[in-house]
């Protein structure tokens, strides 16, 4: 089916060009909305490049000159996400030496990876595949390509089967279940490229009701990993700290908690399949 108005043309550019403005930025002050906003909009155009057959040329290229721009700047929104995560659930640390002398802690090491994780994507700024992805963003957001709009029905059912196998083959285990996430990110942003499509289109609310579990899984399973790295960041510190210092104590008490936490969250996302 063609794209009838345009609509998806419309939403490749849009985020082509809200992308190309974010990566414009770098070298600059970089805040966290940013950075959020700018891999949203990539992962967006790598979905509609997946999502749809013969939306370009060649779905290959375009997606790896995407995954170039992608990729340094995941880390520095790990980053972002495992400061604001770890920043909340230190507040009510106790006793206040534990919980003073662990913030501290916390604050030096996020601040630090920002930093290299900031250093990072600016070296990946200079290369050549960063090059090739910002040119294509440019042209994209000049000239979209208007892709066709697929059987909305059959590509989001597969696309919730392979989160559902994903999630009963995974045991509970984090690292199987951050493949589902990946799964329920696609099924996420295939829903929403669909939804962009021309009011006439059929399925929109069979598009509707799988955006919204997409959404909900996605956010499940985000939780999951988020609380498995800080988990690994704060084994890492609490190993380097002195044995019965007020930072120690903190951190394993933090530790403790969201790991309880994440156990949790595992139940829920394997019960849900």
């Amino acid at each position: 089916m063609s794209d009838g108005d345009g609509s998806l043309a419309v939403y490749v550019g849009e985020h082509s060009c809200r992308a190309l403005d974010g990566i414009s930025r770098i070298g600059a002050e970089l805040p966290v909305e940013i950075v959020h906003g700018t891999r949203t909009s990539l992962r967006r155009l790598r979905a509609a490049v997946r999502t749809v057959p013969g939306a370009v040329p060649d779905a290959a290229a375009a997606d790896a000159a995407l995954q170039a721009l992608a990729l340094p700047l995941g880390v520095v929104r790990d980053a972002d996400v495992l400061a604001a995560l770890l920043a909340s659930e230190a507040e009510d640390l106790e006793p206040a030496p534990a919980r003073s002398a662990a913030q501290a802690l916390l604050e030096d090491e996020l601040r630090s990876r920002r930093r290299d994780a900031l250093a990072a994507l600016e070296a990946a700024a200079g290369t050549g595949a960063w090059r090739e992805g910002a040119a294509l963003l440019e042209a994209w957001c000049r000239t979209p390509p208007s892709p066709p709009v697929p059987a909305a029905e059959e590509v989001l059912d597969r696309a919730e089967r392979k989160v559902v196998r994903r999630l009963e083959t995974s045991g509970g285990e984090p690292s199987r279940l951050h493949a589902a996430r990946k799964a329920a990110k696609r099924w996420r942003y295939a829903a929403e490229l669909l939804a962009a499509a021309p009011d006439d289109a059929p399925s929109h609310e069979h598009i509707e009701a799988a955006r919204v579990r997409a959404e909900a899984m996605q956010e499940l399973l985000g939780g999951v990993q988020d609380l498995e790295i800080a988990h690994g960041l704060l084994t890492e510190l609490v190993t380097a700290a002195d044995a019965g210092s007020p930072a120690r104590t903190g951190l394993e008490q933090l530790r403790t908690r969201l790991s309880a936490r994440q156990r949790e969250l595992i139940a829920r996302a394997v019960a849900s399949s």
